[in-house]
């Protein structure tokens, strides 16, 4: 749904919950592997930046990374893991950055609308997100972000640091967390009819998302 995604502030509690979490292949315990496992995420990238999704292969990635399929497969069990360990990768990433950026802000509400103006302006120009306007990426982002556990536990950790831990949202931190998601994945996936600046962005979401998600 995105990677966001992603620093010397009070960044410790959510960067240990994040790199905790893990894609359904372990780490590689190794520099040569951690470099080779991290080519085939690179070349999965230009290859999907390419052709597209759904004429990218397997084989294809193998080949722009100069490995062999078995080398592949020692590392991800088919083309969609490693497209969604470059999608994970990428939303770690950028979700530090925009911890980052909305700790500048004290407010639940400033630092929620900041956080949904990051994303939408910054997450089309990073390496690893900008294809979430793939409409076969899209759907899998949609899935890890929103449907699988892994994906809703990023978002949630992601989501207590917005809300900085307040008590009053912890009930209800999954919705807000499911509705602002959708929210921003609307934004980049679908072309409106009007053009907003900044701050006709800004005074759309303070009219429509922050009512939607009740936090003031």
């Amino acid at each position: 749904m995105a990677a966001h995604l992603i620093y010397g502030i009070r960044l410790m509690k959510a960067v240990t919950k994040i790199s905790t979490l893990r894609t359904s292949m372990a780490a590689p315990s190794t520099v040569a592997e951690n470099a080779t496992r991290q080519k085939i995420i690179d070349a999965a990238l230009v290859c999907l930046d390419r052709w597209g999704l759904e004429k990218t292969s397997l084989h294809d990635i193998a080949r722009e990374a100069g490995v062999t399929r078995p080398t592949v497969y020692s590392y991800f069990a088919n083309r969609d893991e490693v497209v969604q360990a470059a999608m994970i990768h990428g939303g770690q990433s950028f979700g530090l950055k925009l911890l980052e950026h909305i700790n500048q802000f004290s407010k639940n509400r400033e630092r929620l609308l900041e956080a949904v103006l990051f994303a939408y302006k910054n997450m089309p120009k990073e390496p690893y997100l900008k294809l979430v306007k793939d409409a076969g990426l899209a759907n899998m982002i949609n899935e890890q972000a929103i449907t699988s556990a892994e994906g809703r536990e990023i978002c949630r950790s992601l989501f207590q640091e917005i809300l900085q831990n307040d008590p009053k949202y912890q009930k209800e931190l999954d919705e807000i967390t499911e509705v602002t998601t959708r929210f921003l994945l609307s934004l980049l996936l679908v072309e409106g009819a009007v053009k907003r600046n900044d701050k006709q962005m800004r005074e759309f979401l303070e009219k429509r998302l922050l009512p939607a998600t009740g936090v003031v």
